[in-house]
């Protein structure tokens, strides 16, 4: 693919799921998006896959270590604003959602849960059905 856009939980599966291995076979001049979890990309292996070319551009609303890591050799490029880097590495630490409308839309949608959770007693949106078990209903 051209780009690849990440939204997947941590887990054993998906730490360093985006490897070396995967960089070397992926489309080159490819764009990779992380909004998932920092340990999610190798962040030695994009350093390495960048500088060679073979990843166009990177944009990083995560970080396997936050705060930022400065010994690493891809923030250490980046920070130093290296030649080889400008224009192509965007870091948006948990800020890349910012925006008046989605400001907004977390208040709309958050109030329009609960008013729906206090009329009907019912949660359609839950993702974690099995603790709601133990809490009693507010209906």
């Amino acid at each position: 693919s051209d780009v690849v856009s990440l939204h997947a939980p941590l887990s054993e599966e998906t730490r360093d799921m985006v490897n070396a291995d995967v960089l070397a076979h992926a489309k080159k001049g490819m764009v990779l998006i992380n909004a998932a979890r920092g340990e999610i990309v190798d962040l030695d292996a994009l350093y390495d896959s960048m500088l060679s070319g073979q990843v166009g551009g990177v944009g990083l609303d995560v970080m396997p270590e936050e705060p930022l890591n400065l010994e690493r050799k891809l923030i250490r490029a980046w920070q130093g604003e290296d030649e080889w880097i400008r224009d192509r590495l965007l870091i948006t630490p948990h800020s890349a959602f910012y925006t008046p409308q989605s400001l907004y839309d977390m208040r709309t949608k958050g109030i329009t849960v609960a008013l729906k959770y206090l009329r009907t007693g019912k949660l359609e949106n839950c993702v974690n059905q099995e603790y709601l078990k133990n809490v009693r209903s507010l209906t």
